[in-house]
């Protein structure tokens, strides 16, 4: 009978531990949140670049306008024409002439605009 006790409390004992460790386990996996701001936030762990310039071309279908822009030291970049990724709501009230200040961020070859705002 003693033997018997032994077993039912070592089974309580070892069954409570098991409990114990599976309420530490989350339940369903933490799921990162769903963001898709399009192609202007792609590259978030660039700093973002200031420049003026005035809007040579839109294209709003592709997401993309050309600006002229002024030099920017920070990339040693020149003066000068390029294209730069944009989400269509950022170019909605812009059009062709208009000066800007952007902010946007660089990677390679490629710029994305994060912020733009007619002067």
């Amino acid at each position: 009978m003693k033997a018997l006790h032994c077993v039912t409390l070592s089974l309580l004992l070892l069954a409570q531990a098991g409990l114990a460790q599976d309420l530490l386990k989350p339940t369903t996996p933490a799921q990162a949140p769903d963001i898709d701001a399009g192609p202007a936030t792609e590259m978030l762990s660039e700093p973002v670049m200031r420049a003026t310039g005035t809007i040579e071309a839109i294209d709003r279908e592709r997401g993309v306008v050309a600006i002229a822009h002024g030099p920017v030291p920070a990339l040693k970049w020149p003066a000068a024409t390029m294209d730069f990724k944009a989400r269509r709501e950022q170019l909605d009230g812009l059009a062709v002439g208009d000066a800007v200040q952007i902010g946007f961020q660089s990677e390679g070859d490629e710029a994305s605009i994060v912020s733009i705002d007619k002067r």
